[in-house]
């Protein structure tokens, strides 16, 4: 679709949702309403490439650079109206699940855990693609999978798990320091704020399951498309050419 059609479809949905709004809080007649847009969401991920000029698909077009601004406007209208009908007994809460920030350049984990030593591929192979096609798990340490998951190779908890205990510890530190120091090698910026550990950040029953460490990148940098289902490109970094210019995923 192009802009002009995404949006024409955008506002179709937002006119749905307010029509539904506004019937069901006709018919409501007390306790906790709850009622959810995604219109924010949808336009911020495919517009940023509107607002950011070091995007690689910035493009300075009068007609699109206040598409995003225009839909908080569109969402403060239908919030007055709601406003509007509530009584003194009522309270409004707004609330968003995420912020948003320009998805400039994507780092592809599995590369940076293959150059590091933590990852291997099969013998002749240079990249893998999806689901760690060509990995070879009889001496891979550590995978990432996800927006920013990296798993240690354990045993026990992996098929092929080589990592014991005793040396988990010590290889989590190893990442996390080098990750942490990583700098983009085309302008020189750091790429990664932080690299939490799987005790910092996942709690109950079911933490053991969870990534071992987890990525947090700096503005303008996300795990790749390719990270999020396992694949070792044979680019370190790249610039993100897809419309979809915006993320949360930081």
């Amino acid at each position: 679709l192009d802009e002009k059609a995404f949006l024409e479809h955008v506002d179709e949905i937002l006119d749905e949702n307010e029509r539904i709004l506004k019937q069901e809080l006709k018919e409501f007649k007390g306790g906790l309403f709850f009622f959810y847009f995604e219109t924010l969401d949808m336009v911020q991920h495919m517009f940023w490439r509107y607002l950011d000029s070091r995007h690689p698909l910035y493009k300075n077009s009068p007609l699109y650079q206040g598409t995003i601004f225009s839909y908080y406007e569109k969402m403060d209208r239908i919030i007055g109206e709601v406003l509007s009908t509530m009584d003194k007994d009522t309270t409004l809460i707004i609330l968003s699940d995420h912020g948003f920030n320009s998805f400039r350049r994507a780092v592809h984990l599995n590369r940076w855990l293959l150059e590091n030593g933590y990852l291997f591929l099969k013998e002749g192979a240079q990249e893998s693609k999806e689901f760690f096609e060509n990995v070879d798990w009889s001496r891979t340490k550590a995978y990432a999978l996800g927006f920013g998951g990296i798993y240690l190779n354990r045993i026990g908890r992996e098929y092929y798990g080589i990592i014991g205990e005793a040396e988990a510890g010590d290889l989590k530190k190893a990442i996390k320091n080098g990750l942490e120091q990583l700098r983009d090698p085309k302008n020189n910026d750091s790429v990664i704020r932080s690299v939490y550990a799987q005790e910092e950040v996942f709690k109950g029953p079911y933490a053991k399951d969870a990534p071992d460490l987890f990525v947090g990148f700096n503005a303008g940098y996300r795990a790749s498309w390719q990270t999020a289902l396992g694949g070792a490109p044979n680019t370190l970094i790249e610039d993100n050419r897809r419309k979809w210019s915006g993320d949360h995923l930081i």
